[in-house]
């Protein structure tokens, strides 16, 4: 009977950097001709995309590193280990399982047979990789951003006045942890109450089937939310929001990653009477684990705001034209295994 199992002599979780430690241990219980043995490090991402009636499947393979244990030749019986080390690249996504996607590390031994059946065994890798502000400076909004949203309601054949929705966030970079400063404006010049104000962290994953998105699902997952009371008609309201980023949000490092986003938005949203549809006004943010040692430019961002008004300020264009919150419908199917997707035995 012969045996191929990995034994890791480094285990747990692993980071960016990380160097793998281990040995394939080997058993023949007779004389064999091998082509070789070798040992493959593999980290991918998978996705299943279900559009209709159709299953569509996404494949990328983002790292793989081989090593060759031993070459050609013939092995007599008995027992052999066989050491291997592989160190894992810096830029590299976090382990992940989600309802339409996978992104798996794993190692994989296999005794290449010569005119015969290989041998192999395979274990996975646990990845944990945290987002390090400091490495994606460049990307990072820190300076206050307002974004604006208005509606006019219709009863029958009369229009009213418009009611005006502004979210203030002071930035729109912040770690596990961090209080946001949010501020909200609701101008109501209509007929209609505004009956309660909502605001909350959403978090967003996108699963593609293929690289250009033209497969695509949107899971909306709601983290937390705070609803205070609204505003009458022909009534204004501002709020300021000591709002928390909880520390338990999992916030994963998709670098190197194609198939698989993930983003997270603050939404302000004011619910209507329902003959009417509610409507709100989002911000993109960055969350993360490591903040960027300079805050200087966050600081003196907020000083600058300190003492205007929320109309004072600049509004830019919306970041989130193409994003439709009601287009994104929170699915609870079962999760997808990655099972369905093996490599071939090199």
């Amino acid at each position: 009977m012969t045996v191929c199992k990995i034994m890791l002599d480094t285990p747990g979780v692993l980071g960016p950097g990380s160097t793998i430690y281990g040995r394939v241990v080997c058993v023949f219980s007779s004389t064999v001709n091998i082509r070789e043995i070798r040992c493959r490090l593999r980290g991918k991402e998978y996705t299943t995309v279900r559009q209709g009636k159709h299953t569509y499947e996404g494949l990328n393979v983002f790292l793989n590193m081989m090593l060759c244990l031993t070459g050609e030749g013939t092995i007599q019986s008995g027992q052999y280990e066989y050491r291997f080390s592989f160190t894992l690249p810096r830029h590299i996504p976090s382990t992940f399982h989600g309802e339409f996607g996978s992104i798996y590390y794993y190692l994989k031994a296999t005794i290449d047979m010569a005119l015969a059946f290989n041998y192999k065994d395979k274990i996975t890798l646990r990845v944990t990789v945290p987002v390090d502000f400091n490495l994606i400076r460049h990307r990072l909004q820190l300076s206050p951003v307002i974004y604006q949203n208005e509606k006019t309601l219709c009863c029958w054949c009369c229009t009213s006045e418009p009611i005006t929705l502004s979210l203030f966030v002071e930035k729109e970079a912040f770690t596990l942890g961090e209080i946001a400063n949010v501020i909200v404006e609701i101008i109501n010049m209509s007929n209609t109450n505004v009956e309660e104000f909502n605001l909350s962290l959403i978090r967003i994953t996108e699963y593609l089937a293929e690289k250009d998105g033209g497969k695509h699902i949107k899971v909306k997952e709601r983290l937390t939310n705070e609803t205070v009371s609204g505003v009458g008609a022909h009534g204004q309201r501002t709020y300021r929001i000591d709002f928390l980023i909880p520390q338990t949000v999992p916030v994963y490092n998709f670098t190197s990653c194609c198939l698989i986003k993930q983003y997270f938005i603050i939404a302000a949203e004011a619910t209507l009477p329902a003959l009417h549809q509610n409507f709100s006004a989002y911000s993109t943010i960055e969350l993360g684990h490591i903040p960027l040692m300079d805050t200087h430019s966050f600081q003196a961002a907020y000083v600058g705001i300190e003492g205007r008004t929320l109309r004072e300020l600049e509004v830019p264009p919306p970041r989130y034209s193409s994003l439709s919150l009601c287009d994104i419908a929170e699915n609870d199917d079962e999760d997808n295994s990655e099972e369905n997707v093996d490599e071939e035995n090199t």
